[in-house]
């Protein structure tokens, strides 16, 4: 019987919830048929953009609402970029739980008193969010400085209603024209918003992110304190960052860089990086810190870097055919998406950056993306995570420096080091003896990679252009890079021309030790030159 009584109860609470809603959006000329209301009560008029409504509608109905329009906002296949720029500007914050729910919070999760758990904690936090709030402490055993996130306890169950709400609205919203890819995005913000509202998700990423990081010295991710983390707590390590960089030129470019290493090339990947959950810990490295994470199958990274990488090279043909991989629609439209790639003009179609005509990648990418909707294409899943976290990180980049292209810059310095990486592969001394059919292998890639590398160093960019004014960081760069070209042409050298001389000079058994002898101490070299390098 009680049961009944509170199915009722749920029941009656949504209905009106639900009248509440659809009042509201009505009032921006979001619906239709019975909630139509009179003209005195209209807040929108024709001069409105579909940014600009969806911004103040969202914004006034709660929590959830809000976070869906900061979702939408680094949708840019299905809302026009001007429009996701104006749901940017929806405020992420909240009044902050009082002192005694934090405490009644901490100890649920944690299963006992703070001051138990920890040595000092700061129960009125330093930020105060839409789902959550952080709060400074620091541990009872070694005192280190941690950082605690606490879960909005009303949020959860709020969510179950409006969820279902913003489903329903949805073809009021934007139409039957792109109604499929708006339910599949529906789908993927609740995905989203289930795993910001159990933070055990975010700790396994964190983890996942730290173990890939541990030999890359350009990127640092805080330590989770596991025994004081539970699903609506967690407790991370308290990285310090710089005040200001010297070369936010620099900054941008490595977060970038950083980014399409772990999106493309790693296990995990942060879905919206932005200055809420990154951190500049000095001139040569940064930080993710949290947030929503994602990851990608083997085989779409390999799309996904190819089609980068035929992007920035000007080659719209092959970067829609590794495009299509990653989309689901009908074939009959992938001529007309290709005709889409041949054509775009950035500057002109993406209604970004109208102060200026840079050619910027991410504005190629933001106009493949759009003209795919146009044809009725719908990305997967893990291609719409990956399109949203491309497009904040360039955001975020672009806002530290906002003359450059960040993330055509942070591409060519991520395609460097995986060549760096590879030859590193190729010549430890380690996995000779343990890999030799591996080794035997990458070595005959090896002139392959060398073309590679030698064409990266010597272009010093890729075909889209950048006319910039010369850093010292950048001069830095280039010297780097001429020691490693340098490297690798004696390595080549070696390679081919030290076979002839020996086989001249000495009998056969000894020209092929001689010759393996030299070439491992080329090796060595170069190994040297490219720790120095990084």
């Amino acid at each position: 019987m009680i049961q009944r009584k509170q199915k009722r109860l749920d029941r009656s609470a949504l209905k009106q919830r639900r009248e509440q809603v659809l009042e509201h959006l009505a009032a921006f000329g979001f619906t239709h048929g019975p909630h139509r209301i009179v003209r005195e009560r209209q807040r929108w008029n024709t001069a409105d953009s579909l940014g600009l409504k969806l911004r103040v509608a969202l914004s006034e109905l709660g929590p959830i609402f809000s976070s869906f329009g900061r979702y939408l906002a680094t949708r840019v296949d299905l809302l026009p970029a001007v429009d996701c720029l104006e749901l940017e500007a929806i405020a992420d914050n909240a009044t902050p739980m009082p002192i005694a729910d934090v405490q009644e919070l901490m100890e649920r999760e944690i299963g006992c008193a703070p001051e138990d758990g920890f040595l000092f904690v700061e129960f009125e936090p330093f930020e105060s969010r839409l789902l959550y709030q952080l709060h400074r402490a620091s541990l009872r055993e070694n005192g280190r400085a941690v950082v605690v996130k606490l879960v909005r306890p009303e949020v959860a169950p709020q969510s179950l209603c409006d969820l279902e709400l913003i489903e329903s609205i949805a073809p009021v919203i934007e139409g039957p024209k792109r109604s499929a890819i708006y339910k599949t995005a529906v789908a993927d913000f609740g995905l989203v918003l289930r795993q910001q509202l159990d933070l055990t998700h975010e700790a396994k990423a964190l983890e996942t992110l730290r173990r890939d990081v541990q030999d890359f010295e350009l990127l640092r991710v805080p330590e989770v304190v596991n025994e004081l983390s539970a699903t609506s707590m967690l407790t991370v390590e308290h990285l310090p960052g710089v005040i200001a960089s010297r070369d936010p030129q620099a900054i941008a470019r490595m977060f970038c860089s950083s980014w399409l290493r772990q999106a493309l090339l790693s296990h995990v990947f942060p879905v919206e990086p932005g200055a809420a959950n990154t951190a500049v810990i000095s001139e040569r490295q940064v930080a993710f810190t949290g947030g929503v994470f994602s990851s990608l199958p083997s085989e779409s990274q390999s799309n996904l870097w190819n089609y980068l990488i035929a992007s920035a090279g000007e080659s719209p043909d092959q970067a829609c055919s590794y495009f299509l991989k990653e989309m689901r629609g009908a074939s009959a439209n992938d001529e007309d998406l290709r005709h889409h790639f041949r054509q775009i003009v950035p500057f002109r179609d993406s209604s970004w950056y109208s102060h200026d005509d840079t050619n910027r990648l991410i504005e190629h990418l933001v106009v493949h993306w759009q003209a795919a909707t146009e044809c009725g294409y719908v990305p997967t899943p893990q291609m719409s995570s990956f399109c949203r976290g491309l497009f904040a990180i360039a955001r975020f980049a672009q806002h530290l420096s906002p003359e450059t292209d960040p993330l055509l810059e942070g591409l060519q310095e991520a395609r460097l080091l995986e060549s760096i990486s590879h030859m590193r592969e190729m010549l430890s001394l380690q996995r000779l003896g343990d890999h030799v059919d591996r080794y035997t292998a990458m070595m005959m890639a090896m002139p392959q990679r060398l073309d590679q590398m030698l064409t990266l160093t010597s272009e010093g960019s890729p075909r889209l252009k950048l006319h910039l004014p010369e850093t010292a960081s950048h001069r830095q760069v280039k010297n780097s890079v001429a020691v490693m070209t340098a490297m690798l042409l004696l390595l080549t050298a070696v390679a081919f021309a030290l076979p002839r001389v020996t086989s001249v000079f000495v009998g056969s058994v000894w020209a092929g030790r001689i010759n393996a002898v030299a070439f491992i101490a080329c090796g060595a070299l170069l190994l040297m030159a490219t720790s120095r390098i990084r």
